[in-house]
């Protein structure tokens, strides 16, 4: 019975020695290359860093004569984390201009996709507009990138 391990262990090991090597000759390094390319992509890019906009946003509207709220949590992202150190040394104003800026929508501004998508771009200038208020830097409309919808609820 040793025997037979001895020899089940040896065809084994040939096994993954012999699938190794086939591995290393028939690879020509152009997963290497493919890995080092993305690689570079990134590190050009930057990472990305994200900002939880905290409390959640609650304003309230009318909507057929029946008064009805909104609440949503927003993240803002950029890919510089001095950004979003601005970002949260300026929250109350960035809070009040989001807050008059939804404030001011009507349920169908604020219902759909659509309507959604245009609301998150405002909001984007916005923040944008303050910090660079803030920073008095007229060639740069601010750094932050995105702003993100974390939650959204009506009623």
């Amino acid at each position: 019975m040793n025997k037979t391990v001895a020899i089940i262990v040896t065809i084994v090991a040939l096994l993954i020695a012999g699938g190794g090597g086939a591995w290393f000759y028939f690879s020509d390094g152009s997963s290497a290359a493919e890995t080092q390319s993305t690689n570079s992509a990134i590190e050009a890019r930057g990472e990305s860093y994200y900002l939880a906009l905290e409390p959640p946003f609650i304003v309230n509207f009318v909507y057929k004569d029946t008064l009805r709220y909104l609440q949503m949590t927003l993240s803002v992202m950029s890919h510089e984390p001095q950004i979003l150190e601005q970002v949260t040394h300026h929250m109350p104003a960035i809070r009040h201009r989001l807050i008059m800026l939804i404030s001011n929508k009507s349920f169908d501004e604020l219902n759909g996709e659509d309507s959604k998508e245009a609301l998150r771009e405002e909001m984007l200038l916005e923040i944008r507009n303050i910090i660079q208020a803030e920073q008095n830097k007229t060639h740069n409309p601010g750094r932050v990138e995105a702003v993100y919808f974390t939650g959204y609820v009506m009623q």
